[in-house]
């Protein structure tokens, strides 16, 4: 659909119910700092290129989305998705989010008058990002990946928020309202005040992000979002205070800058910190808050959202950004440093061999074949590391491929005197995936399992099968009773480079998650210190 045919919002003989926002033409305004936005770029000109199939594409999932929408005309479904294509597009464009607004305030007050849970409009939003992103990640397209998610999480985050503070501004003056006339209208409002604050409840609790009121620094109410993505019930958290939904390290920050809030020295703000009772990756949440008097004392209001895939994407992206450059250094010092390489460790072997040395003369020899050896495979691991893992699948037994890497390692660990272990669940099904691959991840933990023990130490090799929240897993496991893993190494733990041995390169552990993302697996650690560490590989079961 060329673009200026989609500027119409309409179409001819449309009833003007059906109409979108009229937009007047008027000078941009800043784009706001709370959404920090650079365009730039070849994304633009691709997304008007692609605009009338990611329109139509977006049509034909509001007509799937819920049950409300299905029973809404696809008429309607061209002027409203138009008219959110439109208004990014100028944000976009122009840095001017002033479309945005004018779109939000015609589609909240239609979606409201029709009964729609708030949930499905949010939803209906970040179909554009879903949309956008799926066609972005075709393997032509990947460079643009990078420079669009910004742009359009900060259109996303925006709608998001200003279509949930015009909620809460509509709640606000609903609950001004109530209280200004309780006095007078005790007798005669009671019924209705009690139904009008059951539907607001019903409203809120449709809401995706959590929303919350607290008075002092105890939570008054919760909604169910807030609730569950705290991990607790309504009655475990109304009442109590709300730094114990918070991780320990957030506390001090999170209660100053509501303390302030309430003194009036800043009485609205944003921040971000982890839930308590969570893994930090799963954890991270941005909150909005704000002090309002509803007739009884200030209170605080605000919005949470969990924004863990959102970072989540943002350091694959960054991750992805390293590997790139990775592969650029590889390429050249494979061409600038591999072929002298072989030719000196070649005519070093031949003189070690032709030679007639004794002694330290013979040693000096030998340390330099080897030496040169290990630059050999440095410069191996870097290549592999750089270059896209080809996979060769199939049936895969766990059971052997540990039994296998055991026997590999035996004699190494017999020097140590380290016993290793096997344990091995009945019954373990196949998993579909590439042997060799799993047997280099696994030596390069077994090999540093046996480095880390002391002499007499234990390792055990496990294989089972689990499952967790994101799915069910064959699980190839390592454990060491060595002295652990210091907390400040394990931030870092599978960064490319990342290493605490003297002659260790740190491309092992990353290698081990780059085969095992390849798998569409994971890889998980625990470690104590003093008390060894654990790693599993997690490789998804296929039905």
């Amino acid at each position: 659909m060329p673009f200026a045919a989609a500027r119409r919002l309409t179409r001819p003989g449309e009833p003007a119910s059906e109409r979108g926002p009229a937009v007047p033409p008027r000078s941009p305004s800043p784009w706001p700092a709370a959404y920090p936005f650079k365009p730039h770029g070849r994304f633009l000109p691709w997304l008007k290129q692609n605009q009338g199939e990611i329109i139509s594409e977006w049509v034909d999932r509001l007509g799937q989305l819920s049950p409300p929408y299905r029973r809404r005309p696809t008429s309607e479904f061209f002027v409203t998705a138009t008219g959110a294509f439109l208004a990014n597009l100028q944000a976009l464009e122009h840095g001017d989010p002033a479309r945005i607004d004018q779109f939000i305030d015609f589609i909240t007050k239609k979606r409201l008058d029709a009964g729609f849970p708030l949930s499905d409009v949010q939803k209906a939003f970040e179909l554009f990002r879903e949309i956008v992103v799926e066609r972005l990640c075709a393997p032509e397209l990947a460079d643009l990946l990078a420079e669009s998610v910004p742009q359009i999480n900060a259109c996303l985050a925006y709608t998001i928020h200003r279509f949930s503070d015009y909620f809460q501004k509509m709640h606000e003056r609903s609950l001004r309202r109530h209280a200004a006339n309780l006095e007078r209208k005790v007798r005669t409002r009671t019924a209705e005040l009690a139904e009008s604050e059951k539907r607001y409840k019903t409203l809120v609790n449709e809401i995706n992000d959590g929303y919350f009121v607290v008075q002092g620094e105890r939570i008054v109410f919760a909604n169910r979002a807030f609730c569950d993505m705290h991990g607790a019930s309504e009655e475990g958290v109304v009442g109590r205070p709300f730094f114990r939904f918070v991780e320990t390290g957030d506390r001090q920050r999170v209660m100053e800058a509501l303390w302030e809030a309430l003194a009036k020295r800043s009485p609205e703000g944003e921040l971000e910190y982890s839930r308590s009772g969570r893994s930090p990756e799963e954890a991270v949440t941005e909150m909005r808050y704000k002090v309002v008097d509803l007739g009884q004392g200030p209170v605080t209001i605000g919005i949470c959202r969990d924004i863990s895939q959102r970072v989540a994407l943002e350091a694959t992206i960054r991750e992805h950004e390293r590997m790139a450059y990775v592969g650029h250094v590889a390429a050249s010092l494979s061409h600038e440093i591999r072929n002298p390489l072989s030719t000196c460790t070649l005519n070093m072997m031949i003189l070690n061999d032709k030679l007639d040395l004794s002694g330290f003369d013979r040693r000096r020899l030998e340390i330099t074949v080897r030496e040169l050896t290990r630059l050999e495979d440095i410069l191996k691991q870097l290549l592999d590391l750089a270059r896209p893992l080809q996979l060769e699948t199939e049936a895969v037994e766990l059971k052997a491929v540990a039994e296998d890497c055991a026997d590999l390692l035996a004699g190494k660990a017999a020097e140590k005197r380290i016993e290793l272990r096997q344990r091995h669940a009945p019954r373990l099904a196949p998993v579909v995936a590439d042997a060799a691959k799993l047997e280099q991840a696994l030596l390069n933990l077994l090999l540093n399992a046996i480095e880390s023990v002391d002499a007499g130490g234990r390792i055990t090799i496990w294989t089972r099968q689990t499952a967790d929240s994101q799915g069910s897993w064959a699980e190839l496991g390592v454990h060491d009773n060595g002295p652990g893993i210091a907390p400040e190494v394990r931030a870092g733990l599978f960064a490319p480079f990342a290493t605490n041995k003297a002659q260790g390169t740190g491309l092992g552990l990353s290698n081990v998650k780059r085969i095992l993302e390849a798998h569409d697996g994971r890889v998980l650690v625990k470690s104590r210190p003093g008390l060894g560490a654990t790693f599993s590989l997690r490789l998804p079961c296929r039905a």
